[in-house]
């Protein structure tokens, strides 16, 4: 198999007040029926499957010090909706971890509404 798809990796990064999207360009060493062999220019090959190619991966697996980040690799041609994608899927993880914050800011204020002795039992 001989294409000429040239693949990139799409990431984005928010830390506290900074918003960093990022580009990088991968070698294309091998395709096979299943899956791309890719290389950086430094750094190990990689093996991507078609299947999980334009796929967004959460790299943050839990929410501390202000970080999401998020990535894709994907076709050069798709930079633009993929960086798209990625915006809108830190927006949804940002809005849903807003909403169970402020649950949990509801929960705090019925603690300190309740009389003191209901609270101890």
């Amino acid at each position: 198999m001989n294409s000429h798809i040239k693949i990139v990796k799409v990431s984005a990064a928010i830390e506290k007040d900074e918003f960093d999207l990022s580009v990088t360009h991968w070698k294309l060493l091998l395709e096979t029926n299943r899956y791309y062999e890719i290389k950086p220019e430094s750094g190990p090959v990689k093996r991507i499957y078609k299947e999980k190619l334009n796929t967004i991966v959460e790299e943050t697996k839990s929410y501390a010090d202000g970080f999401l980040s998020c990535s894709a690799f994907c076709d050069e041609t798709r930079i633009n909706e993929i960086q798209l994608e990625i915006l809108r899927k830190l927006q949804l993880k940002i809005n849903a971890y807003m909403d169970a914050l402020s649950l949990n800011q509801k929960a705090i204020e019925q603690q300190k509404l309740l009389p003191r002795e209901d609270r101890e039992q």
